[in-house]
């Protein structure tokens, strides 16, 4: 065997075969969720239930195709106050965490700050971001930034405070700046951690920006969720639910992809045969 083939073959799986491997992977749950969807679909069908207290799933598909919920610029409103919020948390989230990590001092001031902002009611809080800064985009996503930043901070925190301290002790030897320490030591080591944080801050962001919706907003799916539930009807209420999970997934889904680009090393490998 050449060498260049040896090579070939130890560079590993390619992207598309991991993902069809992670398509494999979640084969179990797709069926589940189907399975629990048809569930439904019977349950309503057989037990009569009127559509205003439970609609069935086709009921709720249908409605996505009625033009009066105005799908498409609800849909982009909460999806660009998702973005915003998923943006402006992860990049406030590393950089706080870096600023908890550069010193003890800093550490002992900032953390304490973090943890009392992130045990306030979020939803009490929204109110007076709206007066602050008026109906639109900006209120949401500052909600949702709120609501989704904190783990972001702890998680990536601790990844860039776990370094291995033999290797810590060895660049500071060498005379190492902090900065080269936190860019080369630190940073590389806490990659997996920002990823979960990643991952979680996905779902957080979601449900921050629908409750910013739901305080005051005149456009977004959380609006169309209020303005539904007024009138009782509640297959625009499921449909709109259907549209965030699915955002949410997608979301969570691109978070995923990056990391197995970025950081194939992270995931686990099975060496069983």
């Amino acid at each position: 065997m050449s060498p260049a083939a040896g090579a070939a073959r130890d560079d590993g799986p390619g992207v598309v075969e991991r993902a069809a491997a992670a398509l494999v992977y979640y084969v179990p749950s797709l069926l589940v969720i189907l399975a629990l969807l048809v569930l439904w679909q019977v349950a309503v069908m057989v037990l009569g239930v009127k559509e205003y207290i439970l609609p069935s799933p086709i009921a709720a598909l249908r409605a996505l195709g009625n033009p009066n919920y105005q799908w498409t610029a609800n849909l982009l409103a909460t999806l660009y106050a998702v973005l915003g919020a998923f943006l402006l948390s992860a990049v406030l989230g590393v950089l706080l965490a870096i600023v908890i990590v550069w010193n003890d001092l800093l550490l002992r001031t900032v953390m304490p700050v973090l943890i009392l902002f992130n045990t306030l009611p979020k939803i009490a809080l929204a109110p007076l971001f709206v007066i602050w800064m008026g109906y639109g985009i900006w209120p949401n996503i500052v909600i949702g930034t709120t609501i989704a930043f904190f783990p972001m901070v702890v998680n990536t925190a601790v990844g860039l405070a776990s370094a291995e301290p033999e290797m810590l002790d060895l660049v500071r030897t060498l005379k190492a700046s902090r900065w080269q320490v936190l860019k080369k030591i630190r940073f590389p080591h806490a990659v997996p951690y920002v990823f979960v944080g990643l991952k979680l801050n996905a779902t957080m962001s979601v449900i921050g920006a629908l409750v910013g919706e739901f305080v005051a907003s005149e456009k977004g799916l959380g609006s169309l969720i209020i303005t539904s539930g007024v009138t009782m009807e509640t297959a625009p209420i499921f449909a709109s639910l259907l549209l965030i999970s699915v955002m949410g997934l997608l979301l969570y889904g691109v978070v995923v992809a990056v990391e197995q680009v970025v950081a194939p090393w992270a995931h686990r490998e099975d060496t069983t045969d």
